[in-house]
């Protein structure tokens, strides 16, 4: 099934009402490629044509969602300057790398099942949760687009787990939730510590 078209002009708004508070902080050029790659993996997701299975459009969104939030990392471990900020998205970096090699295994040899599930339009509807502020410090915009990323990917693998069927990837989905909010305490708590600088 495609995604109902309302999620792409929801996007579109939403991105457009943050665009004057962006431009109010000042927000540099690393800011802008990491906001850039959350958008783009949020976009690709829009894109998915939704098979049906929740095992096989888990794995697929949530491998995309994964892949940004690697090159997210990359930017802050290149830009950064925060040695706690700089520790966390290098090991946010290796756990989303080790779990995209899961995904990739798993759709190799997983050939969706059609059944009519609903998780793909919940799994978007989570792509619009979350809040994030930037102040042009790239540390601190950091943990707080890392922070809403995270948030996205829990209510994701929560709603996958109605429905999922495969043990493997219900494994991965509550591996991801308890990793990830355990990671979204660290994230805020950072966020605000920056804020205050």
């Amino acid at each position: 099934m495609k995604i109902n078209p309302f999620y792409g002009v929801a996007l579109s708004v939403a991105l457009y009402i943050a665009q004057p508070a962006v431009a109010q902080t000042g927000q540099t050029s690393v800011n802008n490629a990491m906001m850039k790659s959350m958008q783009s993996g949020m976009n690709k997701m829009m894109g998915m044509k939704m098979t049906g299975d929740p095992d096989h459009d888990f794995a697929s969104m949530m491998r995309m969602h994964h892949q940004s939030a690697v090159e997210m990392a990359d930017l802050q471990l290149r830009q950064g300057k925060n040695a706690r900020v700089k520790t966390l998205a290098q090991k946010i970096k290796a756990s989303n790398q080790a779990e995209i090699k899961q995904f990739d295994q798993f759709l190799n040899r997983h050939k969706p099942q059609s059944t009519g599930s609903k998780f793909g339009q919940q799994g978007m509807a989570a792509m619009h949760s979350g809040r994030h502020s930037m102040n042009g410090n790239v540390d601190h915009d950091f943990a707080s687009m890392m922070g809403q990323h995270h948030q996205q990917a829990v209510e994701m693998a929560q709603a996958y787990l109605k429905e999922g069927k495969v043990a493997s990837m219900k494994t991965l989905a509550n591996n991801i939730i308890r990793q990830q909010t355990k990671e979204i305490t660290e994230l805020k708590r950072l966020e605000t510590q920056l804020a205050a600088r």
